[in-house]
């Protein structure tokens, strides 16, 4: 199938003379092969055809005499019913008025029967085709015309009939030539704003020809002229045909009626005018392309076997020196092939007559008596005229490869050289630029020969040598001739590497340098074996860092320096979170491809001339230099943190997560010695796990303080477990279908004496760290059972209590033996209790994490994923993860209402559990428009202030006891709500008048921040904003919709001419539809009808598949 949008599949053709339509018909198989003719002889049976629809007719090509009428009434038919039809009509030699008339009733061209026109045929119907659809296109815009004209009369009529009849074009109405020339540009090089002028001939001032006059002579505009004259005075009409007037029509009855065909008419012509006009300026500047090309173009005769030149292109006197007209003597081309040539090319000549085609390479003679390579494409032109497409002439080209060939064998010669050693070649030129390497080099270098050919050797520098060291290099290569010894260099990948390098000058026959080599062997295998042993000691042999002797032997090099040049330097120790538990989770080896990747991963995150070594099992440090590097120290630890935030996948396909604690000491006020850094950086690295991991900390003087501290409060967190000082909330989990308690989550306080309740992010970390969180998760569990038995026993209704399971916890393998215990010892069902477990945790050993979580389910628990979206699942595991519901995180149900990143992750939670067919509770709900958006969007189950506080067992039971609910507000599911936006009030009352009586439930807001209160807390159709507001646009708070409230169908509504943001809204698609102010009160409310029918329509059954 052809992609060409013009080309020409089927042509209707009129012609009753069978010899002319057997003449077009063959010529249109020849250069249009795929075209389809179907010819007819009048006009009544083309009009019966076009009637037939199909096939699709693409031209009409018709001749003006008909046995039944003109080829212009066909026009005229085809023109009057619209049909979709480029029209080209045939005329005879020298009838021009007919072309013309033609032209102006809406044919897209012309063909007169002269000469060779039926071999023009394929390309004037291609033409006609691409003018037509173009003048489609044309039409389905907007046309702009400057009207002159002094009647008001005349210019209401005239504008009224456009209105009606003709609403493509935009007439502006100016009353004299004067205005008109106002309105336009001074210069052809700036738009004019206007696609065609109108112009009434008697203006005041000037008259319209002098305005024409000045348009095109002076100003040099090109925009068609229609000419209005009260009387058809052919003077008048013949000046304005002088000046290029496209058209003129008399003011007699019905000129009106005719005024839009007559200007589209025009249009028509100028646009081919144009095309005309840009084909002879193509034509010229080929021309002058061609005098300028050293490519030489020719034509020969075919006269049976013999090639007789006819043409040769003007250039050949520029490139080879010989005068065009010699060139044609029917022996001059085969006596200039050079004679060792001239029987290969004849055997060529006899094979491009049979094959069509060749490509060949000879020397010729040039004027000078130069021999020069050429290349000559030659192609056969065939007689199309005859079936047996008897060749008739032979077309060709000639370009000079003499440069070339010269050139390819001088590489030859230097490749046979080069090639013939094992060492790595350079040549280089005086100057100092490499012109040749061989392929040794590039295997030595790694770079290929296009990147070293130009460029100077130094790009090979390692760095390892100074400037005193290439000054003797070039002082005995100068002054001898000749310099070897060993040198260091750098290879494309980065490494530097050791050479054996022999340097000498080249000479030329009268003894002066001409260029350079030099001779590089390849020393690294001799380098690497004593370099081995080496390693062995200084390095750790799992991740090939720098171990512990070595890293604080460099540490210690780097503060000596930092010392002497009064500098500044920084230790960062990092140390991984909890690697023990995933260590024994993964097991050994998977535990040390672990460690190489994350070791791997904290490398690339540092300078290459920081220092980075692996201290012990879990920790690692760097060493970072210079007093802008340790000013920056805390960026660059956080930045070692965010690259171990996402997952390492092993080979055996296992996930992984690591989190580390980072700590940072500073010289020289935190040490003045490679032992008192690294000792300060361990306490400030303890002060990170102090605040609960994955983060960095700074080392201060009070850290020594803050030892004594922690250790004071471990042991009052040990006695607190003996001593009955930790206490449990609850905060009621409530149904949002009906607004009931339906569970509560058991939160852990500690009641410590002189200090009152402790939450437990100020105890919780510590107790992770010392391994209390154990017996004080075995405590919480048991704790939550006795309270259950003890409501069970006050015959409060039965609710499901969750409890959190700690890491440490999960992993001991105790769970499920401290669950049955409990279980028993306070005669519970498992099935009244959920266990909430974070992402990370499960994460840390996803395959041992879902054989812990089967047993647990086997036990009869249900299980929570807890913060869900603050982690990294991966979703393959969180298929297998055996859980009954996902917690939305409160930092997610904080911004809901505003924030469609939030919003996003929050629906996508809630669509990703129910697919799975799990139950989700969102945290942290504390508005009524977090509760409606989470509702409107199916979450299960919340918690949150907006309801209850976490609150002690006996407050608990009371809201139990008393049947305590959330209020929940159902607005009517067939209501159809619409939201104006207005921060004028007087707009909004305006709006809601104007829709009284609409059946319409309206809420109103005056802030976009209002608006999107009221769409988390009501379910609404359609919303209508004012563009311009303060703090947020019409766009912009649509926009946030569109993210936020899908389903709705958005208008904005502006007064403003500034449309840019509007128009980009519409085409992302936050906007429906654009309404402007002030507004028509029917059509406003017709817009209002048109988006809840489009609503009801369209979104609402999509809507309402996705949730069935």
């Amino acid at each position: 199938m052809s992609t060409d949008p013009n080309r020409v599949d089927r042509v209707l053709y009129l012609e009753d003379s069978a010899v002319d339509a057997d003449l077009c018909r063959r010529a249109l198989a020849r250069s249009a092969p795929h075209t389809v003719v179907e010819i007819l002889p009048t006009v009544g049976a083309a009009i019966a055809r076009l009637q037939a629809a199909a096939p699709a007719i693409d031209v009409i090509l018709a001749d003006l005499t008909l046995p039944d009428g003109s080829g212009l009434d066909l026009l005229a038919h085809v023109r009057a019913h619209g049909l979709p039809n480029a029209f080209v009509v045939l005329t005879g030699c020298g009838d021009e008025a007919s072309a013309l008339a033609a032209l102006k009733a809406g044919a897209d061209d012309y063909l007169g029967k002269h000469g060779d026109y039926a071999d023009r045929l394929g390309r004037v119907l291609s033409n006609a085709l691409e003018r037509f659809r173009n003048d489609l296109e044309r039409k389905g815009r907007h046309l702009r015309v400057l009207y002159a004209e002094r009647s008001r009369f005349d210019v209401d009529l005239t504008l009224r009939h456009f209105a009606a009849h003709a609403p493509l074009f935009r007439i502006d109405v100016v009353p004299d030539g004067e205005e008109v020339l106002k309105r336009l540009p001074q210069h052809a090089d700036e738009a004019p704003g206007y696609d065609l002028l109108l112009l009434d001939y008697q203006l005041p001032v000037r008259n319209a020809l002098e305005v024409a006059k000045t348009v095109r002579d002076q100003r040099g505009l090109d925009l068609p002229i229609v000419l209005v004259t009260g009387h058809g005075d052919e003077d008048v009409v013949t000046a304005a045909m002088r000046l290029g007037i496209e058209d003129y029509v008399v003011k007699t009855s019905g000129y009106i009626e005719r005024l839009p065909t007559i200007l589209e008419n025009a249009l028509r012509l100028a646009q081919l005018r144009r095309e005309q006009s840009r084909l002879r300026n193509s034509t010229t500047r080929l021309t002058y392309l061609l005098s300028a090309s050293q490519t030489i173009l020719y034509a020969l005769r075919v006269d049976g076997e013999q090639l007789a030149p006819t043409w040769v292109s003007e250039n050949i006197a520029r490139v080879m020196g010989y005068e065009p007209a010699n060139c044609l003597a029917p022996d001059w081309w085969l006596t200039h092939v050079h004679a060792d040539d001239r029987a290969r090319v004849l055997a060529a000549q006899t094979a491009l007559l049979r094959r069509g085609a060749l490509t060949h390479e000879y020397r010729f003679i040039d004027a000078k008596g130069a021999v020069r390579w050429l290349r000559d494409d030659m192609r056969v032109v065939h007689d199309s005229s005859h079936n047996s497409r008897k060749p008739i002439e032979v077309i060709g080209s000639w370009n000079d490869l003499t440069v070339e060939r010269e050139f390819t064998e001088r590489q030859r010669l230097h490749a046979a050289a080069l090639e013939s050693t094992r060492d790595g070649v350079i040549i280089t030129d005086l100057a100092g630029a490499i012109i040749s390497v061989n392929a040794a080099f590039c295997e030595i270098t790694g770079y290929a020969a296009p990147d070293a050919i130009g460029q100077n050797p130094r790009f090979l520098k390692s760095g390892r040598h100074d400037r005193a060291f290439y000054q003797a290099l070039w002082a005995s290569l100068l002054e001898g001739g000749h310099w070897q010894g060993e040198i260091w260099n750098r290879r494309a990948d980065g490494e530097i590497y050791p050479q054996w390098a022999t340097l000498s000058v080249v000479r030329d026959d009268a003894g002066c340098p001409s260029h350079y080599v030099c001779v590089l062997t390849d020393l690294t295998k001799l380098k690497h074996s004593e370099e081995l042993a080496d390693r062995l000691a200084h390095y750790d042999p799992l991740t090939a860092l720098p171990n512990r002797l070595l890293l604080r032997s460099l540490l210690q090099h780097a503060l000596d320096r930092a010392h002497r040049e009064g500098s500044k330097a920084a230790v960062l120790l990092v140390n991984l979170d909890q690697f023990k538990i995933v260590n024994e989770s993964l097991g050994h080896l998977l535990g040390d491809e672990l460690l190489r990747a994350v070791a791997v991963r904290l490398k690339r995150r540092l300078r290459q001339q920081d220092t980075f070594g692996r201290l012990a099992a879990d920790e690692f440090a760097a060493v970072l230099e210079g007093t802008q590097a340790a000013e920056n120290a805390e960026n660059t630890a956080r930045d070692l943190l965010a690259a171990l935030s996402a997952p390492f996948v092993l080979t055996d396909g296992h996930e992984a997560y690591v989190r580390a604690s980072v700590g940072i000491s500073l010289f020289p006020q935190d040490g003045a010695t490679a032992n008192d850094m690294l000792r300060s950086a361990t306490a400030a690295t303890q002060r990170a796990k102090d605040r609960g991991g994955n983060q960095c900390a700074l080392y201060t003087g009070e850290l020594g303080q803050g030892a004594l501290e922690r250790l004071e409060t471990e042991n009052a967190l040990r006695r607190a477990l003996s001593q009955d000082e930790l206490r449990l909330h609850y905060q009621p989990k409530v149904d949002l279908a009906n607004g009931m308690i339906i569970g509560a989550e058991a939160l852990l306080r500690w009641q410590r004496p002189d200090v009152g309740l402790v939450p437990p992010a100020s105890f919780i970390p510590l107790a992770e760290r010392t391994g209390l969180i154990v017996p004080i998760g075995t405590w919480v569990i048991d704790e939550a059972c006795r309270q259950v038995r003890a409501w069970i026993d006050a015959g409060l209704a039965a609710v499901k209590v969750a409890v959190n399971v700690s890491a440490r916890q999960f992993a001991s393998g105790e769970l499920e033996s401290v669950l049955s215990a409990a279980f028993s010892r306070h005669a519970v069902e498992p099935g009244m209790f959920v266990l909430e477990l974070t992402e990370s945790m499960l994460m840390a050993s996803p395959d041992q994490a879902i054989e812990r979580l089967l047993r647990l389910r086997d036990l009869g628990v249900s299980l929570s994923l807890d913060d869900f979206g603050t982690g990294y699942s991966s979703l393959s595991y969180l298929s297998r993860f055996p859980v009954d519901e996902l917690k939305i995180d409160r930092s997610f149900v904080e911004d809901i209402v505003t924030d469609p990143n939030a919003a996003n992750i929050a629906t996508s939670v809630i669509a990703l559990a129910h697919r799975m067919q799990l139950k989700v509770v969102a945290e942290g709900v504390e508005t009524d428009a977090q509760l409606g958006y989470l509702r409107q969007n199916r979450c299960d189950q919340m918690q949150g202030y907006l309801f209850s506080k976490p609150v002690p067992a006996d407050d608990f039971a009371r809201l139990i006891g008393e049947g305590s609910s959330l209020a929940i507000a159902n607005a009517p599911s067939d209501a159809r709500t619409l939201l104006v936006v207005d921060d004028e009030a007087n707009i909004l009352s305006a709006i809601r008048r104007v829709l009284r009586g609409q059946g319409y439930r309206v809420l109103t807001a005056e802030s976009a921040q209002e608006g999107l209160v009221l769409l988390a807390s009501n379910e609404v159709q359609v919303i209508l904003s004012d563009q311009r507001m303060p703090q947020m646009s019409g766009t912009e708070f649509l926009g946030r919709v569109k993210l936020l409230h899908p389903e709705t169908v958005r208008l904005v509504i502006s007064g403003y001419t500034q449309l840019d943001s509007i128009i980009d809204a519409v085409n992302q698609g936050a906007i429906y539809k654009f309404l402007t102010k002030p507004w028509d009160e029917d059509q406003l409310r017709e817009h209002i009808r048109d988006a809840f029918a489009y609503y009801e329509a369209i979104i609402k059954p999509r809507v309402t598949g996705s949730r069935d």
